[in-house]
């Protein structure tokens, strides 16, 4: 309907109509779509057809503020970023799919999550004011008249569809905030008390806050009183998300600083720098794609190859497995390019990198460089004395990502091919492989779909829908994104991994991964429980590695080192904690996973 409505549109417009055509859609796949369907119905119309969302870069977002040459209309195809943010001078006509996609979170299952919804009133008249805004225009709704004055008038406050994580550790560091509501509750549009206790697991998780006896039940919010832990002061001091300032901080004890601050930075920066190949340098874009029966490659086709070939060379080169500190290898060796002579550009072209996404990642890098030394956490001999083991950069991730966003990787029996050396293991098949989070322990469809077998084993029996049970703990499946590096991994050593986005839309799709190694999760992993006749230690209450006794006791006194040490941290900022034996020794433990040097 929607590109039948642009070709009447065409074909009505005066001789002399030189206004563009400015259609709002969700988002960038609906988009695409959209320019298929209106290449289609609108053959043989002298358009000019442009996309317009946050995926592209900046030369060819500008290709809407060019005018269409003569006797050509310029149909633009544009998520919401064409509310409010742009002006486009020669825009006469507005069709409006009233449509959005809109960033929100689940309390209940502390996920982001990317909804698509019809737009509120207010916006589907601010949508209505791009047209006409130098000369008359006209709006066509895609709606109808009952759905549309069923709309709410106003869009969801920020404060009630985000996490609260930030907010309440900067309140708790103010005083002004307790864990009741003396500040949260008074605000216009407060939040629930499922967000604030959301807010307040995570928190726990991360070890920046105390609150004992605290579940996060609405019965408790008057009893309850939070209090900061040592690294929660140190978290309040960076104005960052508390799992980013984790990061920081960690990456300075582990000497790891300067990746540390690349990963944070790339975590901030909203976007990968890491642009889609099929849309690199406008390759595949418009008539000029070859199709699957051409004879040869297309020189384009042959550089988006080479890109692929240059990402895998580094992917393998930093140990594997991780997309965040992927990025970091990236932004460390483009940052080593000297100035001037285009190098740094030749450097991002070769592995289809944004430029302006790694000058983003630099101004970011700068700004938490800063945020860190204020908190007595400068850049020293001892910060970098790891800062290209990957091993223990990794950890570092793991550290701050840990436990809360924890994947648990199910792996088929291994298999194996009969040669005349004898049998041989067969590498790993990512189709083969399964992934977990922890699902919500209420719910009823984490029961299993047929009786009989158990999935306390975490092997094969019964058959069970996207949520089960391991060992009591209730899961929800979740699958690896195709843009993440290791979507096509098969092999992960240490059954898991964590994860910094995960998205839920027509799934739930983790954005990024980073394989954890053993003592990183037994360090970083959350409260452990030592099952000494087992020779089992539970991480978490879910995570399960098999070691003795005496090895949770060894990680536990390194534990409590640690917060001692942060501790004296907070009262003489200008301590050296790197630097300590505690710290030397997890740095051992993490480089050879307790297997010694």
């Amino acid at each position: 309907m929607l590109a039948i409505l642009v070709r009447h549109l065409l074909q009505t417009k005066g001789r002399d109509d030189d206004g563009s055509i400015l259609v709002f859609l969700p988002g960038a796949p609906e988009i695409s779509r959209a320019e298929e369907a209106v290449k289609r119905v609108c053959r043989g119309e002298s358009t000019m057809i442009l996309p317009l969302h946050g995926g592209l870069q900046p030369k060819d977002q500008g290709l809407v503020f060019r005018r269409a040459p003569r006797g050509c209309t310029k149909v633009i195809l544009s998520t919401n970023v064409a509310e409010t943010s742009i002006t486009i001078p020669d825009c006469t006509v507005v069709v409006d799919t009233c449509r959005e996609k809109q960033s929100s979170y689940d309390p209940s299952n502390r996920m982001p999550m990317l909804v698509e919804r019809f737009a509120s009133r207010d916006s589907l008249r601010q949508r209505r004011g791009r047209a006409g805004r130098v000369r008359s225009g006209r709006c066509y709704k895609l709606i109808s008249h009952g759905t549309h004055d069923g709309l709410p008038a106003h869009g969801t406050p920020e404060i009630r569809r985000c996490a609260l994580d930030q907010t309440l550790l900067s309140l708790l560091f103010l005083g002004v905030e307790t864990g009741r509501g003396d500040f949260l509750g008074r605000m216009l549009d407060p939040p629930s008390d499922e967000a604030i206790g959301a807010a307040v697991i995570s928190l726990e998780k991360l070890g920046a806050l105390s609150s004992e006896g605290f579940n996060g039940s609405k019965t408790e919010k008057d009893q309850r009183r939070l209090a900061l832990t040592p690294l929660g002061m140190h978290l309040a001091g960076i104005p960052a998300p508390p799992c980013v300032g984790k990061l920081l901080i960690m990456g300075s004890l582990l000497g790891c600083r300067s990746a540390a601050l690349a990963i944070a930075a790339g975590m901030s920066v909203g976007r990968s720098p890491f642009l889609k190949v099929d849309v690199f340098r406008g390759g595949f874009r418009g008539g000029g794609r070859k199709g699957a029966d051409d004879d040869e490659e297309s020189p384009e086709a042959m550089k988006q190859k080479r890109v692929l070939e240059e990402r895998s060379a580094l992917f393998k080169s930093v140990g594997g497995n991780s997309d965040l500190v992927l990025l970091a290898a990236a932004y460390m060796k483009w940052d080593a390019v000297p100035q001037g002579g285009g190098g740094k550009k030749k450097f991002c072209d070769s592995l289809a990198l944004s430029f302006n996404g790694m000058r983003d990642m630099k101004t970011l890098v700068r700004q938490l460089d800063s945020s860190l030394c204020n908190v007595g956490y400068h850049d020293t001999l001892e910060s970098e004395s790891n800062a290209t083991s990957w091993r223990v950069i990794r950890s570092c991730v793991v550290s701050a990502l840990s436990p809360g966003q924890v994947v648990r990787v199910e792996r088929p029996s291994t298999k194996y091919s009969e040669t005349v050396e004898g049998a041989v293991e067969k590498g790993g098949n990512a189709r083969e492989l399964k992934f977990y989070i922890r699902g919500k322990e209420d719910d009823e469809s984490t029961k299993p779909l047929s009786s009989g077998n158990n999935a306390a084993g975490g092997g094969g029996g019964g058959s069970y829908g996207l949520n089960r049970r391991y060992h009591g703990t209730a899961e929800e499946r979740v699958f690896v994104h195709p843009s993440s590096s290791n979507f096509g991994t098969g092999n992960y050593a240490c059954p898991w991994l964590v994860y910094h986005q995960l998205v839920r839309t027509s799934k739930a799709f983790l954005r990024d991964a980073t394989e954890c190694s053993s003592y990183a999760l037994l360090l970083f992993g959350g409260p452990l429980e030592v099952r000494a006749s087992e020779e089992l230690v539970v991480i978490d209450g879910w995570a399960r590695l098999s070691a003795n006794a005496r090895i949770g006791a060894l990680v536990g006194g390194l534990r409590r080192k640690v917060d001692d040490l942060l501790s004296r941290k907070v009262r003489e900022p200008s301590m050296d904690i790197a630097g300590s034996v505690e710290m030397k020794i997890i740095v051992s433990l993490l480089k050879s996973d307790g297997l010694g040097q």
